[in-house]
């Protein structure tokens, strides 16, 4: 949803860097370019832009802490918060001070002296580039991890290698692939080269914009008795580490387990190695396979993308983050959920 208050019907021009004139949208009203220095101009009335960096690592603390930096009164120009991701409670506290911000999702709020510019929905980005040709599963657990590393540390080719089980050809690959479309940036030569994530935010969106990373695997419904979808987790989880299959639960459930709960988990979904049989893990579980109110939806775990790097929480193998926001964001109407799920869990 739209809107927007100004003190005339004329659009609203805007010149900014190149890199945060990408994340607003076209509009009828709104003329956005590339420019410096940054200013904007409602109804003829030009004032200087100044851009505030903020980090999608930042604590709500540290951001309330950073305020005063970015509220000054001045009406000679107007300050706005930028960031590849705010947080909906950062958002909302930015507002709650008069702070304009914007973000690469497409959530935009410039106000300033008497005018109100408000964007609230995610607009569509040409962050949803071409698929890459040759990035198989193996390759997605790659970049999941690239994902999940800490911070701004860089990449050392042997060591993502060995954190998720890839060949030093194979790891190479992936990273020269994410270096080529501008993702990673790289410093030194031979075996002291390191890689750099550039924009956590933007890999994320990227990685969520390839088939292989969200394809649809085979999978089976079956019903196992529980009273509850937390018993069925740790029944489950319980049966198939006892039988020494790799598993690791994964979409809504998983998002349950990681502190993020939707109202309710009718089916709950547990990705299985590869290398059992989804049939052989139903007979594991004492399940039986119906496709009339199954609780537990068994999933082949293509590339062990949900297996490898999976975490025991309380009790019940858990899909690394990274894996539990793609499953779920493919699920039919898990969009929200998913969203919610990053902002909470992910932060970026």
């Amino acid at each position: 949803m739209d809107k927007t208050a100004a003190k005339t019907k004329n659009a609203v021009r805007l010149r900014l860097p190149a890199t945060v004139a990408g994340w607003l949208p076209t509009r009828s009203w709104l003329d956005v370019r590339v420019g410096t220095p940054p200013w904007i101009e409602v109804a003829r009335r030009r004032v200087p832009v100044e851009i505030h960096p903020l980090p999608s690592s930042m604590t709500d603390d540290q951001v309330a802490a950073a305020l005063p930096l970015f509220s000054a009164k001045a009406q000679a120009r107007m300050n706005v918060v930028t960031s590849p991701f705010l947080r909906r409670g950062v958002r909302d506290l930015l507002e709650e001070r008069g702070v304009a911000y914007a973000d690469s999702q497409g959530h935009i709020h410039l106000v300033w002296d008497g005018v109100l510019l408000h964007i609230d929905a995610p607009t569509p980005r040409s962050l949803r580039q071409r698929p890459v040709e040759g990035l198989g599963p193996s390759g997605v657990r790659a970049v999941q991890a690239l994902l999940q590393a800490p911070g701004d540390e860089p990449i050392q080719l042997s060591r993502l290698a060995a954190q998720v089980g890839l060949s030093l050809s194979q790891t190479h690959t992936v990273l020269d692939r994410l270096e080529a479309v501008g993702l990673l940036r790289s410093s030194g030569k031979g075996p002291s080269r390191r890689r750099t994530v550039i924009d956590r935010t933007q890999l994320l969106a990227w990685l969520a914009a390839q088939p292989t990373a969200r394809r649809r695997e085979p999978r089976l419904d079956v019903a196992v008795y529980a009273r509850r979808p937390e018993d069925l987790w740790h029944q489950v989880s319980k049966a198939l580490d006892k039988a020494g299959t790799a598993h690791a639960l994964t979409g809504a459930a998983g998002c349950v387990a990681y502190g993020v709960a939707p109202t309710a988990v009718p089916l709950s979904t547990v990705r299985i190695t590869p290398g059992v049989a989804l049939e052989a893990a139903a007979h594991l579980l004492g399940a039986e396979v119906t496709d009339r109110g199954p609780n537990l939806r068994l999933l082949r775990d293509t590339g062990e993308v949900g297996c490898i790097g999976a975490e025991r929480r309380d009790g019940v193998f858990v899909a690394p983050p990274i894996r539990v926001y793609l499953d779920t964001l493919s699920d039919k109407r898990g969009e929200d959920l998913a969203q919610q799920f990053r902002e909470v869990v992910l932060g970026y």
